[in-house]
């Protein structure tokens, strides 16, 4: 019983092609991960020997390791004759240690290794890698189980593969690393000890050295499927076609399932490949139903949204608000219902959805590119009251606004005809940007806009600010322009108003200095000369 059950915990690579659905191809799979075709595999020797204990004991691993709610098979009844023998008894303690019964399962597990005399490794290694694997497993006893198998059996890569597992659990990586080694050099050809050297190095972000060891593993065995999961998930975020190529590679070689198709598809969405990526999540849906996660409608909405399909990306959307609790909703959710709003001319909806993002948005500057949105939106609907509405609060959050923000939210005033907070709002900007002519033309304007019948002037002394800044550069087509309109301004002022038609006079000669041929100068000043003329005739004593 010793030699066979030695043989069958490290058969995996002893088996050759010879071997048909035989036990030794059952622990292969199970130790390359994939627990639906080992367990397939002895359900199919048990099918043809029910004695068969080594192929109880596998079983009982499959179901230890199990996540919650994974299906699998009923376990098979044992004979009392079976259930007496060692193995038989370490089987029974797996089944407890499963079901959480620590204490019984460790009584039958003593039973099993018997007297000192009489210690089997074999037993004591199939004790401690059931104990590594459970979740709560006895980490000490399993080690303590190790150090006396190997003892007797010092060239048992096996030994060490368990015992690098049980101080990684521990997480005593240096330890881990040294029995992985050990591992390695007594089975160099066994990929596991590598692959499990290199998820070490993985883990402390070292990808010159997990590289090394991964490709060790590969070129050890070709066909050891989980080291490609490893690759694909190194590279899913940084090279989009090495992490398909090896996802595609896992597929192949591991137990098919859902998850491949959650995994697939999350490798289309971020390879772009969003038609591809439509397919494959309805695909989900349609085998899962009610079972679907709930991002895979977001996921559908995001890639429909990228396709332009506004309608798909709505309705996948609002599923996926359906679906999900609340509490895991992100700004982003939001912002992308009221861009798809938007394109669906739901304009009512927009600024809804926008309020909800901001409402869950945490920092500042995605706070402040989502008011951008709602700015931008209004501005195009020519809503330019709620545009100023939300420039006001930009400036309420962190960080400055820049000139091109306040002039926008100087002019969305303007349009929106509030000609004092126009003015207010364009005073900062000459304030922040002294230099500049814009602050200094817009508030005369906004001035000039409250005092239509140049009354009191109220556009006078801002017109006089951006004749002082712009005549330093009447090169500049823009100041020559802005000019010309803040002479024309104050002369109309001192004409009609201030009645000082000498001073409107040199106003108009300053138009035409920079504009010679500028006819409505031409005409106002010739109509001024006139009233000049014949306001000195008048006033000229009579002979």
């Amino acid at each position: 019983m010793k030699n066979k059950i030695t043989t069958a915990l490290i058969a995996l690579f002893l088996a050759g092609s010879g071997y048909t659905q035989t036990t030794a191809e059952g622990v292969k799979q199970f130790q390359y991960e994939k627990p639906l075709a080992a367990e397939q595999t002895f359900s199919q020797v048990l099918a043809k020997n029910p004695a068969d204990l080594e192929a109880l004991y596998w079983l009982a691993r499959i179901q230890l390791v199990a996540a919650p709610g994974t299906k699998t098979n009923p376990f098979p009844v044992m004979t009392e004759a079976l259930r007496s023998q060692p193995l038989g008894k370490v089987i029974q303690g797996i089944l407890l240690l499963k079901q959480g019964d620590t204490i019984q399962s460790t009584t039958l597990f003593n039973d099993a290794i018997g007297t000192a005399r009489k210690k089997d490794p074999a037993i004591q290694l199939a004790i401690a890698d059931a104990l590594i694997d459970a979740p709560n497993g006895n980490l000490p006893y399993a080690m303590a189980l190790l150090d006396e198998a190997q003892k007797k059996d010092k060239k048992n890569a096996s030994i060490f593969i368990a015992r690098g597992d049980a101080y990684r659990k521990l997480y005593n990586g240096s330890d881990a690393f040294r029995n992985y080694q050990a591992a390695a050099a007594l089975a160099p050809a066994n990929p596991i000890p590598y692959y499990k050297i290199g998820k070490i190095y993985q883990t402390q972000n070292n990808p010159d050295v997990f590289m090394e060891y991964y490709n060790k593993a590969i070129a050890a065995d070709a066909s050891f499927g989980p080291v490609y999961y490893q690759l694909y998930y190194y590279y899913f975020s940084r090279d989009v076609n090495r992490s398909m190529e090896n996802l595609q590679k896992y597929i192949a070689l591991s137990d098919p399932g859902i998850k491949n198709s959650y995994m697939l598809t999350d490798q289309y969405f971020v390879s772009k490949k969003y038609a591809e990526a439509v397919s494959e999540a309805n695909k989900i849906i349609a085998s899962e139903a009610d079972q679907t996660k709930p991002r895979i409608y977001k996921l559908l909405a995001l890639s429909y949204d990228a396709l332009k399909d506004n309608r798909n990306a709505g309705e996948n959307l609002k599923l996926y608000f359906e679906k999900t609790n609340d509490s895991l909703y992100t700004a982003d959710d939001f912002e992308l219902m009221a861009k798809v709003a938007e394109n669906n001319k739901e304009d009512s909806l927009v600024t809804v959805w926008y309020e909800k993002a901001l409402a869950l948005q945490n920092d500042p500057k995605k706070k402040a590119d989502i008011v951008r949105k709602i700015i931008a939106f209004d501005k195009k609907l020519k809503l330019y009251d709620k545009q100023a509405y939300w420039f006001a609060q930009l400036r309420s959050l962190p960080g400055e606004m820049s000139n091109v923000d306040i002039f926008n939210w100087g002019v969305a005033n303007y349009n929106a005809q509030n000609y004092v907070a126009a003015d207010s709002v364009f005073g900062i900007y000459a304030t922040k940007y002294p230099e500049q002519t814009f602050g200094y033309y817009w508030r005369a304007r906004s001035n000039a806009a409250m005092d239509t019948a140049m009354e009191t002037g109220l556009a006078v002394p801002h017109y006089e600010d951006l004749i002082r800044v712009a005549s330093k550069d009447t090169v500049n087509a823009n100041n020559k322009k802005w000019l010309i309109q803040a002479y024309g301004y104050i002369a109309a002022f001192k004409v009609n108003t201030e009645k000082k038609y000498d001073d409107a006079l040199a106003y108009y000669d300053k138009i035409l200095q920079l504009d010679p041929g500028n006819d409505d100068a031409d005409k106002y000043k010739d109509i001024l000369e006139k009233m000049i003329d014949s306001r000195t005739a008048a006033d000229k004593p009579k002979e």
